[in-house]
């Protein structure tokens, strides 16, 4: 049966790898409690040297995110961390691909996680980059490169706030960079259903 179950939680329709991985969940423990390292970066808009400039603050570049070739697993044994699923090196060629900008499938209460590698243009001028997500159902954590970078975790509230992180010491500017998400939800659809940028911030001239 567990092998069965192995077999279908590698199939093409995210309906079906949830059911597995629920499967699977329900005969092993899970893995333990989710603790993001700690994230001490601040917002460029609320760092104390800027708060006679927050007014300057002007976006020198907007690079949306892709809405489509996302890699997608739900992880309803909540072990996807200990895995290392935000690992730039994870091989997720057996995730299903589902696109952002629309929830995920009804019915699926829990975690899921995307993943998807961008390449970005030569570096612009720019004070701090920082990643927008428009609204993820309910709860985020994002990491560029193998490094967290932070997310919000304000419960159901948070499935339609839009949130920023900082990303200006991790992101590759001229190279491909791994972007990953793990979204957690826990009533309804559920994930990265509004766009996403990365903004490249620089003060008026």
């Amino acid at each position: 049966v567990v092998e069965l179950l192995r077999q279908a939680e590698k199939d093409e329709s995210p309906e079906i790898q949830a059911i597995a991985l629920t499967a699977l969940a329900a005969l092993a423990p899970a893995a333990g409690v989710f603790h993001p390292p700690p994230r001490d970066t601040v917002l460029l808009r609320q760092r104390p040297e800027m708060v006679d400039h927050v007014s300057s603050i002007t976006v020198a570049a907007s690079l949306p995110l892709p809405k489509e070739g996302w890699r997608f697993r739900v992880d309803p044994a909540r072990e996807g961390h200990v895995q290392k699923w935000f690992d730039p090196g994870y091989d997720d060629a057996h995730w299903s691909e589902m696109p952002i900008e629309t929830p995920w499938m009804a019915g699926y209460i829990g975690v899921g996680w995307y993943r998807k590698t961008i390449t970005l243009p030569e570096r612009p001028n720019h004070l701090a980059a920082e990643m927008v997500f428009e609204g993820v159902d309910e709860c985020a954590w994002v990491w560029v490169n193998g490094v967290y970078v932070g997310g919000q975790d304000i419960g159901p509230e948070g499935w339609n706030q839009p949130f920023r992180v900082d990303v200006t010491g991790e992101l590759r500017w001229g190279a491909p960079n791994q972007i990953t998400v793990r979204a957690m939800n826990t009533a309804a659809a559920g994930g990265i259903w509004q766009p996403g940028r990365i903004e490249a911030l620089a003060l008026k001239r």
